[in-house]
């Protein structure tokens, strides 16, 4: 595993293209006032740490403990020290990334288990070789990578590299679904569990329905819409793609109805007329 860690720190070091993290600026989503909110990792140089193992660890776990909405990325490198008893339970309340997840260098045979995450943004992916993942798990002894409410990475491939052979890799759709159909590579054994409650859309659709769909085909989705929908209406979405207003989703705020928090769209107490005016002309 050393011998592997050098190869990639000489691949951050010294190819231009190799390793990089570039900005998708896509519009923010997804947070509600029942988030807790952490920072994230936002360096291009994630294949490096700073200080000692185990206090890039505590790090870590500092960041990411209780945290459900990541703005930014969720980054787990490094697992390394032998005199460390890796334990990643403090990741299990994440339920949403704004830019991509990376987990690379990892000793232990320990599985990574993210019950909460829904929703993998992309809006800045992990580039390798020229590729741009929104996921990519890389250099691990990880026994398995378990994901059962995983709905979607809006932008970017997903990559399984150099990990176990008998990696096990547990979603509820099929990484086609979840990816929107980009290539990409995740060798291992994947389990589709569908013991969940099945979802009121379906993923196979129409080639004139550019995302998702509901009723086995019978509409598309909203183009607001994110994760998928049970019916025509931005009112029928999973998740909004961009903003949120009274059970909405919008492309953008009312003017002077906007509370900056996340993708939700608080009405200003102050204000008055407008706001019911634009309201009902929207709706209708």
């Amino acid at each position: 595993m050393m011998l592997l860690t050098l190869v990639v720190l000489a691949l951050v070091t010294t190819t231009a293209d190799g390793v990089a993290v570039i900005s998708n600026d896509i519009p923010d989503t997804g947070i509600t006032e029942n988030d807790t909110v952490c920072s994230g990792g936002r360096s291009s140089m994630q294949l490096s740490w700073s200080g000692s193992l185990s206090f890039w660890y505590r790090n870590m776990i500092q960041t990411y403990t209780n945290c459900t909405y990541v703005d930014g990325n969720l980054i787990v490198t490094y697992l390394t020290d032998d005199n460390i008893t890796y334990d990643l339970t403090f990741l299990r309340n994440i339920r949403y990334v704004r830019g991509y997840v990376l987990v690379a260098v990892a000793d232990p045979q320990i599985e990574l288990n993210l019950p909460r995450l829904e929703v993998i943004r992309g809006n800045s992916t992990f580039t390798f070789h020229g590729d741009h993942y929104g996921m990519a798990v890389l250099l691990t002894n990880l026994t398995a990578v378990r994901l059962p409410r995983l709905k979607e990475i809006t932008n970017g491939k997903v990559l399984f590299l150099l990990n176990l052979p008998d990696i096990r890799i547990e979603i509820t759709r099929d990484w086609d679904q979840i990816v929107g159909g980009r290539e990409s590579r995740y060798p291992g054994t994947v389990t589709i569990d569908n013991e969940h409650p099945v979802a009121r859309h379906y993923d196979v659709c129409p080639s004139h329905c550019p995302r998702r769909c509901y009723w086995y085909g019978a509409g598309c989705c909203h183009h607001q819409c994110a994760g998928g929908c049970w019916g025509p209406s931005p009112t029928q979405c999973e998740t909004c793609k961009d903003f949120e207003l009274d059970g909405e989703c919008l492309s953008h705020c009312p003017n002077d109805v906007y509370y900056p928090h996340g993708r939700r769209c608080l009405r200003n107490p102050w204000y008055r007329g407008r706001y019911h005016r634009y309201h009902r002309h929207h709706r209708h």
